[in-house]
């Protein structure tokens, strides 16, 4: 086997990258030819809770990954002085790591290649959402994560295509890989709607709205819609799920509440919080359709959930969202509250196909895309081993 590390400091505020790394090593250890063994490396203060889930595989607890403490502290100054992450490619030698994977970058001259992962160039397009000092801090890493790692991984062909014009001596060795969901096979693991129901006290019908309140996901456009359909005595319910705090933008959660006061929607939008991801999939199974409005994605989680259901799913007419192409989706222009407030209507006034059935279409469906995630990945660690060797 070929070890392959990784660095996975999992944090509440980024779920859509815990559910990446979820599907990412799940998918790998279905592989019936499987020649990549991975090794997790994550700090103390990591919860045990964010590995739930995961396949059997070895996690390596350093305090080089616990921000403020010394051995953190002293790895950071090394790296500023000496462009090299000397004491991470320590751990990773003693840990017989032959690739370094999703992790950045360990320096030229470095024992160990790496495989560098950018996940889109939101600041680019959306410089608004970001501190100036981020936006120059997520330029100046990407470059280094181009110049430094023996190959660097994107998740669209989207991607792709900005990291050419960012970057472009990277053309060579850039790969897309684009992840997929894990289909649920076993409906009966998931709870019970009627616990779901009697857990977080609502009733009927619902759109799903499962992204969590970053300013550039876009709630707003969806709230006006809600605003709109009132007007006309249309009534709908949004349930919306995620993490409440934006650490850009501290009181865009707030200014969303106090908009859903003055369109009168508080009946049709209904913030449950952060919920565990069978939960999730359950709420996500029994919805009228999900809901992701963004305003940019690198690969969206909750579309590729959606598709792993067979879910129905309305979506911003962006590129990446054309890119995954959900087959049950439809689009609508993202600051296009009349355009989405029609669609609403109209798939909440449609039939919805049989669940069962349709989970086991799209189960049967995603396999194969799911086995050519793993493999295209497996090749690359191989590749870059190879390589290096």
């Amino acid at each position: 086997m070929t070890r392959v590390g990784i660095v996975a400091n999992f944090d509440a505020g980024w779920l859509g990258g815990i559910s990446y790394f979820h599907n990412l090593l799940n998918a790998l250890y279905s592989l019936p030819d499987r020649k990549v063994e991975a090794v997790i490396f994550t700090g103390f203060r990591t919860r045990d809770e964010y590995f739930d889930g995961l396949p059997d595989m070895t996690v390596v607890r350093s305090r080089l990954f616990d921000r403020g403490t010394l051995p953190w502290l002293t790895r950071k100054l090394w790296m500023r002085v000496f462009s090299r992450d000397w004491f991470l490619e320590r751990l990773l030698k003693s840990h017989r790591i032959a690739v370094l994977s999703h992790s950045s970058w360990l320096g030229k001259g470095a024992s160990i290649p790496a495989i560098g992962w950018i996940p889109d160039f939101q600041h680019i397009y959306l410089p608004d959402c970001f501190d100036p000092a981020e936006v120059r801090l997520r330029d100046r890493e990407f470059h280094r994560i181009c110049r430094m790692c023996s190959a660097v991984i994107v998740s669209s062909y989207a991607a792709q295509s900005d990291l050419f014009q960012f970057e472009p001596s990277c053309r060579s060795k850039t790969h897309v890989l684009q992840f997929v969901a894990r289909p649920i096979n076993d409906e009966a693991s998931l709870p019970s709607s009627r616990e779901l129901v009697d857990k977080y006290r609502y009733s009927g019908r619902y759109f799903l709205l499962p992204n969590q309140f970053w300013k550039h996901k876009n709630h707003g456009v969806v709230l006006e819609a809600l605003g709109l359909l009132v007007r006309e005595k249309k009534h709908v319910l949004v349930i919306a799920t995620g993490t409440s705090t934006d650490y850009r933008h501290a009181s865009y959660f707030e200014s969303l509440m106090r908009r859903i006061q003055e369109l009168g929607v508080e009946e049709n939008f209904r913030y449950i919080g952060l919920v565990p991801s069978s939960d999730l999939a359950r709420l996500m199974s029994d919805a009228v359709a999900v809901i992701n409005p963004s305003h940019f994605e690198g690969w969206s989680t909750s579309v590729e959930e959606a598709r792993s259901l067979g879910q129905r799913v309305i979506l911003s007419d962006i590129l990446v969202h054309r890119e995954q192409n959900p087959s049950h989706g439809k689009y609508f222009l993202p600051d296009d509250a009349k355009m989405l407030a029609d669609i609403l209507w109209s798939v909440w006034n449609e039939p919805c196909p049989d669940a069962k059935s349709r989970m086991a279409d799209a189960s049967r469906a995603i396999g194969q895309r799911r086995i050519e995630f793993a493999r295209r990945y497996q090749d690359i660690v191989l590749d870059v081993a190879r390589n290096h060797s």
